[in-house]
């Protein structure tokens, strides 16, 4: 059987995803900090929910089902204050990874920042080579460890490219 082109919506519209969402952000990266609980990954989602603007978050969908996430938000790494909107949460289910899914999402969230006026948009990512990000055309600008984990820091200028 063959599957549907996975379609980009705001989460907004699909709250039914959110549970799922905390799940995959909680066990990717909110373990790492004892702090950080299912609950206050609950909480930061609800943020993104009621919002109109930034933050904004997408979830890509196939057949019904949810196989990828991802958001904008505002000054993630306080020591770059003046990077004001980045991209982060990039999440794609382990059985559509490799399958094209990320790119098409980086390039949904990279159209959406456009439409709110965005003129570059930053992200870290653990792949210190930068990855698919660089495959992308994002480029390096810092390497840092950031809670504990090495991260480099990448810009896309958004009126060069979509």
């Amino acid at each position: 059987m063959t599957k549907s082109a996975v379609t980009f919506d705001t989460i907004s519209k699909h709250p039914e995803f959110k549970a799922t969402i905390v799940d995959w952000y909680y066990h990717q990266w909110g373990k790492r900090d004892p702090n950080n609980s299912l609950e206050s990954y609950t909480t930061k989602l609800d943020d993104l929910l009621e919002n109109g603007g930034i933050p904004v978050s997408v979830v890509g969908v196939q057949d019904g089902e949810l196989v990828a996430t991802a958001h904008l938000r505002l000054n993630e790494i306080p020591s770059f204050e003046n990077y004001e909107f980045w991209l982060g949460g990039v999440y794609v289910h382990p059985s559509r990874r490799a399958s094209g899914v990320a790119s098409q999402l980086v390039k949904q969230m990279i159209a959406e920042a456009k439409q709110l006026g965005i003129e570059t948009l930053y992200l870290q990512t653990e792949n210190l080579t930068g990855g698919l990000y660089a495959k992308l055309g994002w480029e390096k600008r810092h390497q840092l460890n950031n809670k504990g984990v090495e991260v480099i820091v990448m810009a896309k200028e958004l009126s060069s490219d979509a």
